[in-house]
């Protein structure tokens, strides 16, 4: 896959970028670019509006992108609402159905390794909403959720929680969560299930329709695309549930001096103009993923294998600690996050994470460091003030790695 790296402009035209922090956002490649920029040189018209030729091909454009995306995630094409991204996804859940359908007495089901995305919005209904609860499962020492807290949940509320919401994959740990065996599980107890799939789009194959999910939100500047574009699967079972996020133009049929009467969906979570040249982007995005060698299955084999080794040589550095599962089938491969400050090791090897993270960039290598928005899980759960994360994409090789390896060692010896 690194010979691809000469389809990135960025990665071609800096120096000697080491650019590891695709899991906050991923490098577009030139046809990515070139088919934004397209669009408004060509073709930009607001769509839905206009009967003249530039807003009819506007809107076959933004249409035509709809039904990539539903193709890529095995969906129907009226399931997907464009959004701006995984977080306005969840909101949208939150405000369009949770609100709609959850009521005083009932619950929402969330896990302890939740991003704040898909956490706060629940938090902020039950503190808006008078009766509704949350609850959050817990997970393993090792960053493993744990199912039977999640079923004990679930059969203690009594049917009662109307709502789960977990990760595909998390930003800090790596965890791949069984999220087809999660539905199986809160619709057996007369849940929903919510999937946050930000980490796990781009990285490896989805398909909502066999995961059983009620609704998926994702980004698609994690998987290529441009930033301002992404989407929320919604299950036609759930069509009929539907409120409304945003009221405006182009989500309503008709509106009297009295009542706004709102278009089916998709069209009535996609309030006013989208951002049109974006979604066509993520359908470019897809298209490049699709045409890689072994398509999302390649995709996913390399990344895996990237994370194998970088955990594999991470670990070999004196007194690090490494979070998450680690390789095997719970795990993503997809990013590795460490930390050399924490109560196990001596003195004479602490090093600040923040100060680590200057000195890696000194060296052109780009991580993050922080609690990567999962405040709950790093300092709360896990202990911890910090952590420092590496993540991976097409573009990176074992190279990358060894760099960020040498730099740490570097630093730690200094």
């Amino acid at each position: 896959m690194r010979k691809h790296k000469h389809d990135f402009p960025l990665l071609m035209n800096c120096p000697n970028p080491t650019y590891l922090d695709s899991a906050a956002t991923s490098q577009k490649p030139q046809v990515v670019i070139d088919r934004v920029v397209e669009f408004y040189s060509e073709q930009n018209a607001n769509p839905h509006r206009g009967i003249y030729g530039l807003a009819e091909n506007a809107t076959n454009e933004y249409e035509s992108a709809r039904k990539a995306v539903a193709k890529f995630i095995g969906a129907e094409t009226k399931s997907v609402a464009f959004t701006s991204g995984t977080s306005m996804g969840t909101n949208v859940v939150a405000y369009a159905w949770a609100r709609e359908n959850i009521n005083p007495g009932e619950g929402i089901l969330s896990t302890i390794m939740e991003h704040h995305a898909n956490l706060v919005p629940w938090q902020a209904m039950v503190q808006s909403k008078l009766g509704v609860n949350l609850q959050l499962v817990g997970m393993s020492d090792n960053g493993i959720l744990d199912l039977n807290d999640m079923e004990d949940k679930l059969r203690t509320g009594k049917g009662k929680i109307r709502l789960v919401c977990v990760g595909h994959v998390s930003n800090v740990l790596g965890t791949l969560n069984p999220i087809k065996e999660i539905a199986t599980l809160a619709h057996r107890y007369g849940a929903v299930v919510l999937a946050d799939g930000a980490q796990a789009m781009g990285h490896l194959p989805v398909n909502v329709t066999d995961l059983g999910v009620d609704f998926y939100a994702f980004s698609g500047h994690k998987m290529l695309g441009p930033m301002g574009s992404g989407a929320v699967y919604v299950h036609p079972d759930r069509f009929r549930e539907m409120g409304i996020m945003f009221g405006g133009g182009d989500m309503i049929s008709r509106v009297t001096p009295e009542e706004a009467f709102f278009r089916p969906m998709p069209y009535r979570l996609e309030a006013g103009t989208q951002c049109v040249a974006d979604q066509v982007g993520l359908a470019t995005a897809i298209n490049y993923l699709e045409n890689l060698p072994g398509g999302m299955k390649g995709v996913e084999e390399y990344i895996h294998g990237l994370g194998n080794y970088a955990w594999a040589e991470l670990s070999k550095i004196p007194h690090i600690k490494l979070l998450g599962p680690g390789p095997g089938q719970n795990w993503s491969g997809s990013l590795v996050s460490f930390t050399l400050n924490h109560k196990d090791a001596p003195n004479s090897s602490a090093v600040d994470d923040i100060f680590l993270t200057e000195e890696l960039a000194a060296e052109e290598i780009a991580v993050r460091n922080g609690l990567f928005c999962a405040q709950p899980l790093i300092e709360f759960r896990l202990g911890l003030k910090s952590a420092v994360r590496a993540s991976f994409h097409i573009y990176n090789n074992m190279e990358d790695i060894d760099k960020l390896v040498e730099t740490i060692k570097k630093v730690q010896n200094s």
